[in-house]
Order: C-alpha cells, then sequence, then structure tokens
C-alpha cells in the first residue's frame, strides 16, 4: 500500500492495543487487511484477518467473528487455497444463520458460489459450476425473499448485479447461451441504472471475452471499448490494462498484429498489481513481435526470394501453432506449400509440409481434411510405409 495510508493505519491500530480496545484494533486489522489484499499482499492481508478474528471472538462478537471468517476465506482463494477458503466461507455461513442475519446469509452464499467457480476454472469440474449455481440462486433468492424493502435499493440492485454476472458466468461455462446473455444483459442494465461502474466494468469485460471466444470481434471490442471508460472513470488503472490486453487479443484473432502490439504496449504501461499477469504482458508481446517481424520479412521475399519465403512461413506456421492459433497457422503452412510446390521442391519435402497440415487441421478439430493432408503425404511417400511420419489412425 502507499505508505501514507498503511502508516496511518498501523499507529492507530498500534494506539488502539495499548489501549485495551480490542473492537477499534480489530476494525484497524479489517482495514489493514482490505488495503494490503487491494494491493495483492494476500498473505500479510491474511494474518491481517486472522488477528481481526481472535480479537473478535475474544470479545464475544458473533457478527464481527462471522465478517472475519468471510474475509479470512476470501483472502484463501485469492491465494487459491480452496478447501481452506470454503471451511471459513461456511463457518460465515453457520454464523450468519445463527444470527439469522440476511445480509450476511446473501453474502456468504454468494462468496461460496464464487469460490466454487474459481474452483472450477482452475479444475474443470462440471460439479462445481452445479453448486456455484446453487450457491448464487440461494442468494439470490434471500434479496427477493428477505432483503426486499429492508434495504436501500441501490444496494439491492449491487447484490443482484453481481449476482447475474456470476450466474452469468456459471451459465457460460455450463454452455447454457440463453441463459447467459440473459444474465449478463440483466446485470448490465442494472450497473448503468445505478451507476455501479465496478460492476459495470466486469459485466462489459466478461461479455467481451465471452464475445472474443465466439468469434463475434466487433461486438467484443464494443464491450471492451465500454469496460475501459469504467476503469477511467474509477481511474484504475490496473483493470484499464486488463482491457487493453483482451482487446490485443481481439486485434490478434483480427489478424492487426501491430494493432495489438500498441494496445499491449498500453497495458504494460498502466501496469498490473501481479508480477504474474505482468510476465503473461511480455510474453504476449514478444510473440506479437515476433509475428510482426517474419510478416515484415514474409513481404521483402515474397516477389524476390521465394525460397527464403518458404522457409519464412513455416517459422510463422509454428509459432501460430505455438500458440494455438491454428487458423492462423494453417493459413501458413498453406503458403509455404504453396512456395514449395512453384520451386519444384522433392516430393519429401512437400510430404513433411501435408505432415504440418494434417496435425494443425487434427488440433482444430477438423479430421476431414486432416485425413485428406495424411493421405497426400502418403501418396508423396510413394506408399512407403517406413517413411511415414505420422499414422493416420492414432490422429483421427
Amino acid at each position: 500500500p502507499t505508505g501514507e495510508q498503511s502508516v496511518r493505519m498501523l499507529q492507530a491500530k498500534a494506539r488502539a492495543q495499548k489501549n485495551g480496545q480490542l473492537h477499534e484494533e480489530a476494525a484497524f486489522c479489517h482495514q489493514l487487511g482490505e488495503l494490503l489484499a487491494s494491493h495483492g499482499r494476500y498473505a500479510e492481508a491474511l494474518e491481517e484477518h486472522q488477528q481481526e478474528l481472535r480479537l473478535l471472538e475474544s470479545v464475544l462478537d458473533t457478527l464481527g467473528c462471522a465478517v472475519a471468517h468471510r474475509k479470512i476465506g476470501e483472502r484463501l482463494a485469492e491465494m487459491e487455497d480452496y478447501s481452506a477458503a470454503l471451511q471459513h466461507q461456511h463457518r460465515h455461513l453457520e454464523l450468519a444463520d445463527s444470527l439469522s442475519n440476511h445480509t450476511e446469509l446473501q453474502r456468504a452464499w454468494a462468496t461460496i458460489g464464487r469460490t466454487h467457480l474459481d474452483i472450477y476454472d482452475h479444475c474443470q469440474s462440471r460439479d462445481d459450476l452445479l453448486q456455484a449455481q446453487t450457491a448464487f440462486e440461494k442468494s439470490l433468492a434471500i434479496i427477493d425473499e428477505k432483503l426486499e424493502g429492508t434495504l436501500s435499493q441501490r444496494e439491492l440492485s449491487e447484490m443482484r448485479t453481481r449476482l447475474y454476472l456470476n450466474l452469468g458466468l456459471t451459465f457460460e461455462s455450463l454452455q447454457q447461451t440463453a441463459l447467459c446473455n440473459d444474465y449478463f444483459k440483466k446485470s448490465i442494465f442494472l450497473a448503468e441504472q445505478n451507476h455501479l461502474y465496478e460492476d459495470l466494468f466486469r459485466a462489459r469485460y466478461n461479455l467481451g471475452a465471452i464475445y472474443c471466444r465466439e468469434g463475434k470481434h466487433s461486438q467484443a471490442m464494443r464491450c471492451l471499448e465500454g469496460a475501459r471508460e469504467c476503469a477511467r472513470a474509477m481511474k484504475k488503472r490496473f483493470m484499464e490494462s486488463e482491457c487493453c490486453v483482451m482487446v490485443s487479443q481481439v486485434l490478434q484473432d483480427l489478424g492487426d498484429f501491430l494493432a495489438a502490439k500498441r494496445a499491449l504496449k498500453k497495458a504494460y504501461r498502466l501496469g498490473s498489481q501481479k508480477p504474474v499477469q505482468r510476465a503473461a504482458i511480455c510474453q504476449s508481446l514478444k510473440y506479437v513481435l515476433a509475428v510482426i517481424r517474419l510478416q515484415q520479412q514474409l513481404e521483402e521475399s515474397e516477389s524476390s526470394d521465394p525460397q527464403g519465403a518458404m522457409a519464412i512461413c513455416e517459422q510463422l506456421g509454428d509459432l501460430f501453432s505455438k500458440a494455438a492459433d491454428f487458423p492462423k497457422a494453417v493459413e501458413a503452412y498453406q503458403k509455404q506449400l504453396h512456395f514449395a510446390e512453384r520451386l519444384n521442391r522433392p516430393d519429401l519435402e512437400l510430404a513433411t509440409i501435408h505432415v504440418s497440415l494434417a496435425a494443425t487441421r487434427a488440433d482444430m478439430k477438423d479430421y476431414h481434411q486432416a485425413v485428406y493432408h495424411y493421405e497426400e503425404e502418403l501418396r508423396l511417400r510413394n506408399g512407403n510405409a517406413l517413411e511415414v511420419m505420422c499414422p493416420v489412425p492414432s490422429s483421427v
């Protein structure tokens, strides 16, 4: 955290400790934990919330303990210790239930749902998706049945907006497109109505990512630009950086690597709170720059040096294939084949290019084309089984 803010909190915490004001000290632990977590310092934040829990247990503050368990669970989830996170989140649920505190019960189910969604992201277990769906729906039911009329409309809208977004993400993973889109639209509508910029950012960003995966590039760009506006309005550079990374992905899919490079440089300059994300940006930038360099070399050699152009096409194909951009890899290998045929290269060399095309088509699950290229390879090798590099049956 920026020095001044955390120093003031620590000084206040020390004074509270000295005076034996346990509730006050717990409140400072809570604030300091939140501040540390916002800067990605989750282990230190966890210690603060654990201290907060000990203090509140000593003064028998059940509601305070429930909230502290929720915070400990959040920090553990951020550190990817999901089983421990769920233990604390279920303890939060039990304590909220014992107090009949519907606001905390709603939060407990929402947090449990979010953790199951995080677990799904790591291990792709359908059971976790269904548990997430159940938890989010229970949370939504509490708002409709218990909290309506007891909290301000803005608070209720905030709760619903987040749950609609999380249900949208859950149904996307369950491949229930209609429900996914319906919940995203509900989330965006409520967030826009109530100027909930953070929630609006999340909804637009996630919808943009879904459109990107579906190949709906113009819709993806609109959503991501909208998310960037929210990030700028909140002056959240890290969030804007995330948008730039996703915009770069859309531009790469469209084949505009120069614009993708600009977006990644912008993302890098805006900064990232996590070293792992910063490293990922650098890795993407390295890949994009390599593609640009090879594309420029190809442009220069296409008419004057077909032999050189053929080798560059192979490098591009390998680069795209490694990045799992199989359609572009196919395009590059196809171009390599075109040059090889024009140059009357030996049959064995053409056969090797057909192997690259067959393997890439198989990666795309286009088995019909994969078989075609394997057959071409066999034909070019004159049916000499000893020279076949990749047998057809095991690949298709």
